[in-house]
């Protein structure tokens, strides 16, 4: 099932069932993992289906595995988590678990949607996401898509035994729509 698309990726819903070697595989890999949080402890199969499971048991997360069209298979994740009801925001957080989709676009089409999604489907008026400020890629995405950067987080995070700084951006609905 199909919840949304974009011109060259499918996503649905992710459940546990999904996860397969290839998965934690991923996740383990430090060319894939340098920005994420997930770099800090070794994952396997079990600790992806226990992290999918508690995201599609909270009302305030939607986590969806991104798909390409052209042959199905799953190459990324995105999740709208920490969603507030009430003041309708929520931050958005990616990952492209396939090397060989590097340099395509696809984190854009991956950023993209899903702010659409959480705009027209949930019905949110701000979105926000955090980005490694070594991370130039994952930053261009975000801007590419119309995020703006809200603010600096200097020396929050540990990279590479280092001190890191971090950047805090933000789309509102209404610059969404323009």
């Amino acid at each position: 099932m199909v919840d949304f698309q974009s011109d060259r990726l499918d996503f649905s819903p992710l459940v546990s069932e999904m996860v397969t070697q290839r998965y934690p595989d991923a996740l383990n890999n430090p060319e894939i993992n340098q920005y994420l949080e997930t770099r800090h402890e070794q994952q396997d199969i079990d600790s992806c289906r226990r992290y999918i499971a508690e995201c599609n048991s909270d009302d305030s997360c939607r986590m969806f595995g991104v798909f390409l069209q052209s042959d199905g298979s799953h190459i990324g994740n995105v999740r709208i988590g920490y969603i507030n009801w009430l003041y309708k925001t929520a931050e958005i957080s990616l990952v492209v678990l396939e090397q060989s989709c590097s340099g395509q676009g696809l984190g854009f089409e991956m950023v993209h949607a899903a702010t659409n999604y959480a705009f027209r489907v949930l019905k949110l008026e701000k979105i926000e996401a955090g980005c490694m400020a070594a991370n130039k890629a994952s930053l261009r995405v975000f801007e590419k898509a119309g995020y703006k950067k809200e603010g600096l987080i200097r020396e929050s995070i540990v990279l590479n035994g280092e001190r890191a700084d971090y950047f805090l951006l933000g789309i509102l609905k209404s610059e969404f729509d323009q």
